[in-house]
């Protein structure tokens, strides 16, 4: 099996990955902004460190799930810090699988690159990229654009082969346990296990598609021995659920009987999306997990890292 260099290792996917190479026997060099080597990592290094180290395979996969840390608390008002170092963060992934012959590239896109105005996100078809996304994440969702055209223009000059994947939702062991700093779902584990009567829930008409982070890791790990392979694959569990269900589930889960509180205040993005997933599923030996398996085991995760 071909070594895996795993950027972004240190973060929330990057966690959830490692775990799944780690558990595969995979040799993982971890790269991250620290240099860190996390558990599961047989080295740590810098994007810098990465570019001259003496360790790496030429049949290496470079798996990238690295990008600017998601905060809704500030996510509005740095667009353009999003934009600029998601940019950057992606060019220079590219620039080092250049210099160093890195062929075969696995990377995390979003489905904020759709435009904002389709019923159904499906991803068997090119996409336009004249077609605003959507306006309160377009700086977000043109970064993950930029990825995927690099990704052409790398497989076009160099003939290095990247799958990308537009992950929905994900959740699970790994998040922030900063509650103004956590993805949705995440967000509403730790509102759910911390002390109160009352779980405030804005924008309950809400839909999304959540996918357990673990199930994401064990996709990307699934493409891993495939070669030559140009594909993009929308990544999610193609079923919604309204916030409002989240809220619900997520209390269920805890065993929590705090009553839900209706903040009339409006809800930020658009009003659903709805993906297919149909593609990748036929192709990789992937069970998606239900939600409510999801949030199960990342209640685990939770309720272990706050109390120690």
């Amino acid at each position: 099996m071909s070594q895996v260099v795993l950027v972004g290792a240190t973060g929330f996917l990057g966690r959830n990955v490692l775990d799944a190479l780690a558990a595969a026997g995979r040799d993982v060099v971890a790269v991250s902004a620290s240099g860190a080597r996390p558990p599961g990592a047989r080295v740590g290094l810098t994007l810098d460190q990465l570019e001259g180290y003496q360790g790496l395979s030429g049949e290496a996969v470079l798996v990238n799930v690295a990008a600017r840390r998601y905060d809704a608390r500030t996510f509005a008002a740095e667009q353009d810090l999003i934009l600029s170092q998601n940019l950057a963060l992606v060019q220079r992934v590219y620039d080092i699988c250049a210099r160093r012959g890195l062929r075969e590239i696995r990377q995390a896109s979003s489905v904020a690159v759709y435009p904002a105005d389709r019923p159904l996100l499906s991803d068997e078809h090119p996409l336009d990229l004249n077609e605003p996304p959507h306006p309160g994440e377009a700086f977000y969702g043109w970064s993950k654009r930029w990825g995927e055209i690099l990704a052409d223009l790398h497989h076009q000059r160099h003939g290095a082969a990247t799958v990308s994947f537009r992950i929905t939702n994900p959740f699970g062991p790994y998040d922030t346990l900063d509650v103004g700093a956590a993805h949705v779902a995440t967000a509403f584990i730790l509102r759910a296990l911390a002390p109160g009567e009352e779980f405030v829930l804005r924008g309950g008409h809400v839909e999304r598609d959540f996918i357990y982070a673990g199930d994401v890791a064990a996709a990307i790990l699934a493409t891993l021995d495939w070669r030559r392979r140009q594909e993009t694959y929308n990544l999610g569990r193609g079923e919604n659920t309204t916030l409002a269900e989240l809220a619900r589930a997520v209390l269920a889960a805890a065993g929590s009987d705090k009553r839900i509180v209706t903040d009339a205040a409006p809800a930020s993005g658009p009003a659903a999306r709805r993906i297919t997933a149909d593609r990748l599923r036929a192709e990789i030996p992937v069970a998606w997990r239900s939600l409510d398996e999801g949030l199960a085991l990342t209640l685990k995760w939770y309720r272990r890292a706050l109390s120690s």
